[in-house]
């Protein structure tokens, strides 16, 4: 359905390009689905292949409790229990940092085709800050408040809450590396180069079945290593990345920089959202309570700092839904 949405919109383009300007001409049905083919399938296969190791991740973390642990089934599964549980919350934040790269992607391009390389470099870095306003509290947040959200949310308790805590933490850390990979890839993708993110991403994979492999087949670690496996391969596919653009981007956006402000309110809103949750549970009745209260309060605290230190432009709102609306609401000109 989509193909034939595009074969339609195509059609109509060209006819309008040939009678509102005889001087230019469409590029060919074919010559067109060839620069289609040519972006797609390196980002298909790249997804594909972290698909692929995840799945081959996931057989070895198991293996790796069965045969060099020695733990049980049961134990070993419990435990592999507990670490999706953990995965599919470190997955819900890189949801809101998608629809952004999908709106960078085209103003890149369209800054880059006018010869704008300003212009492109200002997107790049807007596109840099909202990420950070995004990510930077999503993972901060699920870092320090790891076991009252696993209590809310699965109601563990006793051992189980102990082997969850320290897992939703570490991958807490990984959302913020996860959410800078999926931001600079689309970067790179904007300025044409998406053979490159492809092989950082699977170099990243292959980092993170050899850490898995060595850490969770140490009794003491255990399934604490799979967390860790992919810190370790979002941190490398993270390195890469900068590499990568220093060295095939024209001007570079300023990664560090641009994040400076928003780790600074990060980093006071992980401090309100430690200290309240212990505080509020001396006075209120429920833990679930006392949870949500938290964050709450810890969304307030970031949100006074995030306009007190005048972190967000009026070009960073535009990249988000109804970015016009909440430019309104800050009072942002």
């Amino acid at each position: 359905v989509t193909a034939a949405y595009m074969w339609r919109k195509h059609r109509q383009t060209a006819r309008v390009l040939q009678e509102t300007d005889a001087g230019n001409t469409a590029s060919s049905y074919g010559s067109t689905m060839k620069k289609l083919l040519l972006i797609a399938i390196p980002i298909t296969i790249g997804a594909a292949g972290l698909q692929i190791i995840s799945v081959i991740d996931t057989k070895i973390v198991l293996g790796r409790l069965l045969n060099a642990c020695l733990f049980s089934q049961a134990t070993a599964d419990n435990l592999k229990g507990i670490y999706a549980a953990c995965q599919t919350i470190f997955n819900l934040p890189s949801s809101f940092i998608i629809p952004l790269t999908v709106s960078i992607i085209p103003s890149i391009t369209a800054h880059l085709t006018m010869q704008n390389q300003t212009g492109a470099l200002q997107v790049e870095e807007s596109g840099i800050r909202v990420m950070s306003l995004l990510a930077l509290p999503c993972g901060v947040g699920l870092a320090v408040m790891a076991g009252p959200i696993l209590q809310t949310l699965y109601n563990y308790s006793g051992d189980d809450l102990a082997v969850g805590t320290p897992l939703l933490a570490i991958l807490g850390i990984c959302v913020i590396f996860n959410c800078i990979v999926l931001l600079t890839n689309a970067i790179m993708q904007a300025h044409g180069h998406v053979q490159t993110p492809v092989v950082n991403m699977l170099i990243g994979g292959v980092v993170k079945i050899v850490v898995n492999y060595i850490l969770v087949g140490q009794v003491v670690i255990n399934i604490t290593g799979a967390p860790i496996g992919t810190l370790t391969c979002y941190i490398t596919i993270t390195i890469l990345n900068v590499i990568s653009m220093r060295r095939i981007l024209t001007r570079k956006p300023r990664l560090v920089t641009t994040m400076i402000k928003p780790i600074i309110a990060t980093a006071i809103m992980g401090v309100a959202a430690f200290c309240s949750y212990d505080a509020l549970m001396l006075f209120l009745p429920s833990q679930r309570l006392s949870c949500l209260a938290a964050i709450a309060f810890a969304a307030v605290v970031y949100f006074v700092a995030v306009v007190a230190l005048k972190i967000i432009t009026l070009e960073d709102c535009m990249l988000l839904p109804k970015g016009d609306k909440i430019a309104k609401i800050l009072k942002i000109h």
